[in-house]
């Protein structure tokens, strides 16, 4: 399986003075960034405040009046003890400076080639009534409580890589794509998308006062590395999750 991202979301209460800390994540990712984006704030609390991205645009980092997320991106699997290294230390960069972690979330997404993939995806997980030749498209999503601690989801999905001839009208102005009709298309590569998550949610809602320590981000770093490609081979071959 390609990997396509590596991700990591840090929940934290309302943090505004976010400048205390820029020079310490400037330290932190030591000339890896080479652009800090500062807006202003809003009272929306998703709207990032800080962004940067990398000089090779692999990764990058944005930051919000609640929340923390750092991606990288184009990678293999061997970067995860990277991916695994930065997470450690970002979460010890934001502890040590008073930010408590309601909670937090990690994410990886592939995907890999396969003519049959509706089939693939389709055989041990759908009720048999379902699977026919008119099925199209398939959008699987499960998610379970894991060791009474965690929330852990899969989702798989089929897609396509579409070659599409290139249309114009009587001006010279290109078509569309949503316009234009997939009647002389060629699918090029048959695609299952999978996405992997491990996230700390189900402890926050259920335990009173919980917040993310280093031994349950630790605990789920060690599920994501160890479990990933198993649990993605035993939904699809035996429909086990």
């Amino acid at each position: 399986m390609h990997i396509n991202c590596f991700s990591i979301t840090f929940w934290f209460n309302i943090f505004k003075s976010h400048q205390e800390i820029i020079d310490k994540l400037q330290n932190f990712f030591q000339n890896e960034y080479d652009r800090y984006n500062f807006l202003n704030i809003t009272d929306d609390f998703f709207a990032p405040v800080i962004t940067a991205v990398n000089n090779s645009k692999r990764t990058n980092l944005t930051i919000s009046q609640i929340n923390l997320q750092y991606n990288m991106d184009k990678v293999e699997w061997q970067d995860f003890s990277k991916f695994k290294e930065k997470a450690l230390g970002l979460f010890e960069l934001l502890t040590d400076n008073g930010i408590e972690l309601l909670h937090t979330a990690i994410f990886i997404n592939g995907e890999f080639v396969s003519e049959d993939i509706l089939k693939k995806i389709s055989k041990n997980t759908l009720n048999k009534s379902l699977i026919n030749k008119d099925l199209v498209d398939i959008n699987l999503k499960l998610g379970k409580i894991h060791e009474d601690l965690f929330y852990k989801i899969i989702a798989i999905l089929n897609k396509k890589q579409i070659n599409i001839p290139e249309e114009r009208d009587e001006l010279g102005r290109l078509t569309p794509i949503p316009l234009i009709s997939w009647y002389n298309a060629h699918i090029d590569t048959e695609l299952g998308d999978v996405s992997y998550e491990i996230n700390d949610k189900y402890s926050f809602d259920n335990t009173k006062n919980y917040h993310t320590t280093e031994f349950y981000l630790n605990k789920m770093l060690y599920i994501l590395e160890n479990n990933f490609h198993n649990d993605i081979d035993n939904l699809l071959k035996k429909g086990v999750f």
